[in-house]
């Protein structure tokens, strides 16, 4: 990674010269009172102009990482591609890696309302798939916009190792405390480990799911996501000689 990938950060406008709107939305978000915001909708209206700014920053890394690959391509790049300023870009993204490896959030609303209910009689395994098939689900129809960039990015991996190794981090970071939090919701009845082998597990296979519906959908077939995932899942039990999914 270059300098310029990290001085900008110390810039408030990026070099330009001109401030950033969405900057001071920012600090005004982290300043104002919540409660105030609930009542005047203000905080549904700069959440969503986040989530647009977080989609226009990562749509602009990945066309110049497509375009140029990412060694030849700049946090500074990226932002003027995006329209905000070095240092907006840096907020929303702590490197340019991570600015394409947008998928994770999609999995937290699921996550969260499955830990907050989860059937402490049954095991946590087959628990933390099906939470994992409905997002997957979710995503297939028409190959919406998230699975079509995923699409992209699992491309792109395949020529840039160092994607490759900050979406494994970033995986490993989660799979710990999704771990904990596991262990926490069923209340001592399984260990940390067992835990951390259930994560681990649940997370390999999404990974590898993905990676088979990138190949096959390159390779012109009409493959989906949630199969995808089953055909992974049957091949782990079958590795392990434990039978169907």
């Amino acid at each position: 990674m270059s300098d310029s990938d990290h001085v900008a950060v110390y810039d408030t406008n990026g070099g330009s010269g001109r401030s950033d709107p969405r900057e001071a939305e920012d600090d005004m978000s982290a300043a104002s009172d919540p409660a105030d915001a609930a009542g005047t909708g203000a905080t549904g209206l700069r959440e969503r102009r986040r989530m647009a700014t977080t989609t226009e920053i990562s749509e602009a890394a990945l066309a110049l990482f497509e375009q140029r690959g990412m060694a030849a391509t700049t946090i500074h790049d990226i932002a003027q591609a995006a329209g905000v300023s070095d240092r907006t870009c840096f907020r929303y993204f702590p490197s340019k890696e991570e600015s394409v490896l947008t998928l994770h959030p999609v999995f937290d609303a699921p996550l969260d309302a499955w830990l907050a209910d989860v059937d402490r009689g049954s095991a946590p395994l087959p628990q933390l798939e099906a939470v994992y098939e409905r997002v997957l689900a979710s995503l297939d129809g028409d190959l919406s916009a998230i699975a079509h960039q995923q699409l992209r990015v699992r491309r792109l991996m395949a020529d840039e190792p160092q994607l490759r190794s900050t979406a494994v981090s970033i995986d490993a970071t989660r799979s710990w405390e999704l771990a904990e939090r596991i262990t926490t919701a069923f209340g001592g009845r399984i260990t940390a480990q067992e835990a951390r082998l259930v994560t681990e597990l649940a997370g390999v296979a999404v990974r590898a799911a993905f990676d088979e519906w990138a190949d096959a959908r390159t390779a012109g077939l009409d493959a989906t996501l949630v199969a995808s995932f089953a055909a992974v899942r049957r091949r782990l039990r079958d590795i392990a000689g434990t039978g169907a999914a």
